[in-house]
């Protein structure tokens, strides 16, 4: 038996970059898709720097490495190029070092690399994400915004999702068991200063070391965030966050996930846009050729 309910396996891949390959509980889920860099996981790099278990133990679920969050856990060094992660998302870990120290051993000693079954999962839930996002009708471009807002937050398991288009200073927000409480006006002000200024992608994996554009910025309660760009006749931003509902980051999954839903959500929108445009139009031109015959 496990002594901890989710366990993660860290290869090291890169001088400072470790990859996550398999293990038990969400560790398991996560084979293959989540990474931890030494430079922003400070308690992996602890662990391999005195070669001891780093234990962690808080009051509430808090960010331990990559997008895991966790009340407690422990961090084994195996060799310079292998730790394993153990960790309690709502608990305690009772075991002694010794004991983890032979059960990370053992884990690691028995991974097996994530198989073909895992990276096709992986990439039918890609294509669902894809699916779901092209289903949008879209016109009218309001309603479009507020489903595909829906579709990013559901496909990435975000309980917040919020979509800005430059054109018409347009806002959309889908709710997941979390409720945004700044006024919408002061959001749309955010996302715009975060088009006109930021570098797209951009994920945060622990929003209180690297809080939430302009007035999001009082929302305590979200935990992670990914800003992506919509593009084309859709210029805007994408925004969809963790928040303390279920505090976890964003994995390498999720990243690509959140980019070809904003991919699509561009396009989408663009023709919503078009549409938009050319009833708008016909509607001008019909009433001047009216006023032309009324003469």
């Amino acid at each position: 038996m496990s002594p901890a309910p989710d366990v993660f396996v860290l290869r090291r891949v890169s001088p400072g970059r470790f990859v996550h390959l398999g293990g038990e509980g969400r560790g398991e889920g996560w084979a293959g898709i989540v990474e931890s860099s030494l430079d922003e996981d400070e308690a992996v790099a602890q662990a391999l720097r005195t070669v001891r278990p780093v234990r962690i133990e808080r009051s509430s679920a808090e960010r331990i490495f990559g997008p895991y969050y966790a009340r407690s856990a422990v961090i084994v060094p195996v060799s310079q190029d292998a730790v394993v992660v153990f960790g309690s998302r709502d608990g305690s870990i009772a075991a002694d070092d010794e004991t983890l120290t032979a059960a990370a051993g053992e884990a690691n000693d028995s991974l097996e690399p994530a198989g073909n079954a895992k990276q096709l999962a992986d990439e039918l839930e890609l294509l669902e994400a894809v699916r779901a996002a092209v289903a949008v009708q879209p016109y009218p471009v309001d309603e479009a915004m507020e489903a595909l807002a829906g579709v990013a937050a559901e496909m990435l398991s975000c309980e917040l999702g919020i979509m800005y288009l430059a054109d018409g200073e347009r806002l959309a927000v889908a709710e997941r068991g979390w409720s945004l409480t700044i006024p919408v006006d002061d959001v749309i002000v955010s996302l715009r200063n975060v088009l006109g200024g930021s570098a797209f992608p951009f994920c945060v994996q622990d929003a209180r070391t690297a809080p939430p554009p302009g007035a999001l910025v009082r929302d305590e309660g979200i935990r992670s965030y990914y800003l992506l760009e919509l593009t084309g006749l859709a210029r805007g931003v994408l925004l969809v966050a963790h928040t303390d509902l279920v505090p976890r980051g964003f994995t390498q999954l999720c990243r690509r996930l959140g980019a070809r839903v904003a991919e699509v959500a561009s396009a989408v929108l663009g023709v919503g846009l078009t549409r938009e445009w050319t009833a708008t139009e016909s509607a001008r031109l019909q009433s001047e050729f009216a006023a032309i015959e009324s003469r």
